[in-house]
C-alpha cells in the first residue's frame, strides 16, 4: 500500500472545525494539532457562551488547563491559532451567524465532529437534538464547503449493542433518524419521556441510541461528501502525550476506583468476567487524525467501497484484557493511592443484584449516615448521603455495560498505522509497546497513575505514598473497630430476636 504523505505537512495551511473541543477528546485532540501540526493555518472551535462568559474568553479558559501548559512553554503563541466560532450543536444551524457561517464555509478543509452529550440519564427529546440533529446539521454545513476533505464522526464502540461482534462496518439502527429528529422537534417531552423506554428498545440509554441514529446520518451523507466514522471505547487518560496521565473527569468505570481507593465505595454490581474496552485519550487522538488524513487521501488501507461508509473500531483490549474481577484483585496494590481516605478501602464485584444491594444498604449507606451527622453537628454541610445516592444511580446506569461482554472487529487502524511514514510514527502510531510510537503500557503503573492524576487535576489533590499509607493504617484499625460495633448491633437487633424466635419454635 502507498505511504501516506506526512501529516504534518498534509494539514500545514489547512483550516480546521473542531466540534465538542471543551470536552475531554476535543481539547486534546486541539492540543495535538497544535502540537504536532504547527503549520495548521487555523483551528476553529464551535462554543456555546456559557454562565455568561463569550466563546472566545472560553477558549482562553481551555488553553489554561495544565494539558497546553508543555506546549505553551515551547511556543507561547500556539494558542493564537485557535478561533471561537459562537453556537450550539443542539440548535438549527448549529447556532452559527451568518458570518460565522460564511467563514467556516468558505476556508475549512477537516472536520471532527466530537460534541455530543454522554449522559446516560438524559431526557431523548434532548439527546437527540444534540447527538443527531446536530449530527445533521454538521453533514449540512459540510456540504456546503468547496475545499472539504473530510468529515470525521467521532462514535462509540458502544452504539449497537445487539451486535454478537462489532464489526468494522455501518448498522442501521431500528429506528429512522429523520422520523425521530421530526417527533424530537415537534412532540411534547413529556410525552417522549413516558415513552423513552418503548422507543430505545434494545438500546441501553439515550446516549447509545442517539448515537446509533447519528451514525445513521453521516451513512447516508457518504455519497455527498468524505466522511469517516471513528468509534472509540472507553476514554482513558494519556499514556503519554502530552504527558502521562492527563484527564480531566470521572466519566465511566474508573470513577469507581477513585471512590474505592478513597474509602466511599465497597460493592459494585458487575461480572467479575466482564472486560469493558478501553481506549487511552492520546491513542484514540493519534488514531483520529491519521484515520482523517487517510481518509482525505483515498488511502487503500481503509479498504473503502461505494456501498458503505469508511468505519474504524478503536479499542485496546488486545493488549490487555482488564476484567472487573482482576482490576478488584489489584486494590491492594494500589490503595495507598486514595488521597484523603475517608475509610480503609475493601471492594466487592458482583453478578447477584441482592448481593450488591445488602451491601449497599449494611455497609455504605450507614457509614455515610454517620459521617453526615458528624458534618452536621460541626456546622458543615452533609454530603456523603448525596455522593452515596449518586453512585447508586451511576453503578445502575453502567450495569449493562459491567454485566455484559460486548467483542469489537478491530484492523483497520493498525492497516492505517502501517501507511504512516517512520517520522509520522512517532507523532501519530498506534501500536502501544511499539518503540516506533512510543506508547507504553504497564497495566499496574498504568493503573497507579489513573488514580493519581484523576485525584490531582480533577480534585486538585496532590499526596505523597508515605502519607497515604499512614493514613490507611489509622483507617483500618477504625474499620476494625467500627464493624465490630456495627455487627454487633445488628445481631442485637436483628439477629438475636430471630435466633430466640428459631429456638423457641424447636
Amino acid at each position: 500500500m502507498e505511504s501516506l504523505p506526512s501529516i504534518a505537512g498534509e494539514l500545514a495551511g489547512k483550516h480546521v472545525f473542531v466540534t465538542g473541543g471543551s470536552g475531554f477528546m476535543g481539547k486534546v485532540l486541539v492540543e495535538k494539532l497544535l502540537r504536532s501540526c504547527p503549520e495548521v493555518e487555523c483551528i476553529y472551535l464551535l462554543l456555546r457562551p456559557k454562565r455568561g462568559v463569550s466563546a472566545q474568553d472560553r477558549v482562553e479558559q481551555i488553553v489554561k488547563t495544565p494539558l497546553f501548559g508543555p506546549l505553551l512553554s515551547e511556543r507561547p503563541s500556539a494558542t493564537a491559532k485557535l478561533r471561537a466560532v459562537a453556537g450550539d450543536c443542539s440548535q438549527l444551524r448549529l447556532g452559527l451567524s451568518a458570518d460565522d457561517e460564511a467563514l467556516l464555509v468558505d476556508n475549512v478543509s477537516y472536520v471532527f465532529h466530537a460534541a455530543a452529550t454522554v449522559r446516560f440519564d438524559d431526557p431523548l427529546q434532548s439527546a437527540i437534538l444534540l447527538n443527531t440533529r446536530g449530527t445533521r446539521e454538521v453533514v449540512e454545513l459540510c456540504k456546503r464547503m468547496p475545499r472539504l476533505q473530510v468529515l470525521q464522526y467521532v462514535s462509540t464502540t458502544y452504539c449497537f449493542t445487539k451486535e454478537p461482534v462489532l464489526k468494522e462496518r455501518a448498522y442501521r439502527a431500528h429506528l429512522d433518524w429523520r422520523t425521530m429528529i421530526r417527533i424530537a422537534e415537534t412532540e411534547d417531552k413529556g410525552v417522549l419521556d413516558a415513552v423513552t423506554h418503548k422507543i430505545l428498545d434494545y438500546q441501553p440509554n439515550t446516549y447509545t441510541f442517539t448515537k446509533a441514529l447519528a451514525e445513521n446520518v453521516i451513512n447516508d451523507a457518504r455519497h455527498d461528501i468524505p466522511v469517516i466514522i471513528c468509534r472509540p471505547a472507553v476514554v482513558l487518560n494519556s499514556l503519554s502525550e502530552p504527558f502521562p496521565g492527563w484527564v480531566d473527569n470521572l466519566n465511566g468505570p474508573f470513577s469507581i476506583f477513585i471512590g474505592v481507593v478513597k474509602g466511599v465505595i465497597r460493592y459494585t454490581w458487575g461480572d467479575p468476567d466482564v472486560a469493558l474496552s478501553y481506549t487511552p485519550v492520546d491513542w484514540a487522538i493519534r488514531g483520529m487524525v491519521a484515520l482523517a488524513v487517510a481518509k482525505a487521501n483515498k488511502s487503500q488501507a481503509l479498504q473503502s467501497t461505494d456501498d458503505e461508509v469508511d468505519v474504524v473500531n478503536m479499542e485496546t483490549t488486545s493488549v490487555d484484557k482488564f476484567s472487573f474481577g482482576r482490576q478488584a484483585s489489584y486494590i491492594p496494590k494500589f490503595m495507598s493511592t486514595g488521597i484523603n481516605a475517608i475509610r480503609y478501602p475493601r471492594f466487592t464485584v458482583t453478578t447477584s443484584y441482592a448481593h450488591y444491594w445488602v451491601g449497599v444498604m449494611v455497609e455504605e449507606l450507614p457509614y455515610g449516615l454517620i459521617i453526615d451527622l458528624l458534618l452536621r453537628l460541626s456546622g458543615q454541610q452533609p454530603r456523603m448521603t448525596k455522593i452515596y445516592r449518586k453512585k447508586f444511580f451511576t453503578n445502575q446506569a453502567l450495569s449493562y455495560f459491567m454485566l455484559n461482554k460486548f467483542p469489537v472487529e478491530m484492523g483497520k487502524l493498525e492497516q492505517v498505522h502501517k501507511t504512516l511514514r517512520p517520522a509520522d510514527r512517532i507523532s501519530f502510531g498506534v501500536l502501544i509497546n511499539d518503540q516506533e510510537s512510543g506508547l507504553v503500557y504497564e497495566r499496574l503503573p498504568f493503573m497507579i497513575q489513573t488514580l493519581e492524576k484523576a485525584q490531582e487535576y480533577v480534585f486538585g489533590e496532590t499526596s505523597t505514598t508515605e502519607k497515604n499509607n499512614a493514613r490507611l493504617k489509622k483507617l483500618y484499625a477504625l474499620d476494625l473497630v467500627l464493624s465490630a460495633i456495627w455487627y454487633c448491633l445488628i445481631f442485637a437487633i436483628v439477629g438475636k430476636p430471630l435466633l430466640n424466635k428459631v429456638v423457641s419454635l424447636v
